[in-house]
């Protein structure tokens, strides 16, 4: 049993966060593909499906990256070299639901919804928001222990978008060296 239920019936009382166009949010994603993929395969966490995606952003770049390399704490340079940093524009101010605040514990939120492997609970709760009216989610992201590092979910079609970029760049050195300091992950050169 999931220590996450389902969600209620009445959420238009949720919390909730309000995301604009002032905000930079990121991505790592790799070279040969745009940074807005809105996935709608049931492969993520908040996953919306019948031609609807979420699009899964972090806070910062460190969130970004801990979330692209969250299984080995090694990680071969060629990885990090496939794949760039782009900082994102919201397309439109978007309210989300706020799932990192003690009040959303009321409507059944436990913190399940951030690190449960099963992702079928939280994908029931995405369809809950998006069903009253919420573009998004706020929510911690769940290969930083700590639990302070933050995600950002929007809703959209499915697919690839083209929505508005600031930014794309190879993955910076200071990036890689925050997640070296505060996470342990190191990128190793190729071998010679």
């Amino acid at each position: 049993m999931s220590p996450l239920g389902l969600p209620p019936d009445e959420l238009s009382r949720f919390p909730s966060f309000d995301v604009d166009r002032r905000r930079s949010l990121y991505r790592i994603h790799r070279n040969n593909v745009g940074p807005w993929w809105f996935s709608g395969d049931g492969s993520g966490r908040f996953d919306l499906r019948d031609g609807r995606g979420s699009c899964y952003l972090a806070v910062t770049p460190l969130g970004a990256f801990i979330e692209v390399f969250r299984v080995a704490t090694v990680i071969p340079e060629a990885e990090v070299d496939a794949r760039s940093l782009s900082s994102l524009v919201p397309p439109t101010r978007t309210r989300l639901a706020d799932c990192t605040v003690s009040a959303a514990r009321k409507f059944g939120i436990t913190g399940a919804i951030h690190t449960q492997p099963d992702y079928t609970v939280p994908q029931a709760w995405a369809e809950a928001f998006a069903t009253v009216g919420f573009g998004g989610i706020r929510y911690r992201l769940s290969h930083d222990p700590a639990q302070r590092e933050l995600g950002i979910v929007l809703f959209g079609a499915a697919g690839e978008q083209s929505l508005s970029v600031r930014r794309t760049e190879p993955v910076p050195a200071s990036v890689i060296e925050a997640a070296r300091q505060r996470f342990g992950l190191v990128v190793a050169p190729a071998p010679t």
